[in-house]
């Protein structure tokens, strides 16, 4: 029974070992990815488009609220609009709770 106990013991010590080992270890690759600097791309929304939104291909989208169709954002598409035409609102997506718009002549 003394031997039992003893192997019992060596194993607590062993796994309580283990397990401190483990926690130093996660701590410091913690500490390391803490200390990488993050790097942000910069976002433009000046840029000119060179692609031009072809026939019926939608030049932006203005998502609203489903119940109350507030417009919360508008997202232009990466394409733009032919000289001679205006990016007009002519569809709503419900689906997507999105007003479409499309390249259109100039009112």
């Amino acid at each position: 029974m003394n031997k039992i106990n003893t192997a019992l013991s060596m194993c607590s010590v062993a796994f309580v070992v283990l397990l401190a080992l483990s926690s130093v270890q996660e701590t410091e690759q913690a500490s390391v990815i803490s200390h990488v600097p993050l790097v942000r791309l910069p976002r433009s929304t000046a840029t000119q488009n060179t692609e031009i939104c072809l026939n019926k291909t939608p030049c932006g989208w203005a998502v609203y609220q489903p119940y109350t169709r507030t417009v919360t954002t508008y997202m232009p598409n990466t394409c733009s609009c032919p000289q001679g035409k205006n990016c007009y609102r002519t569809e709503d997506d419900l689906s997507s709770s999105a007003y479409v718009y499309i390249c259109k002549d100039k009112v």
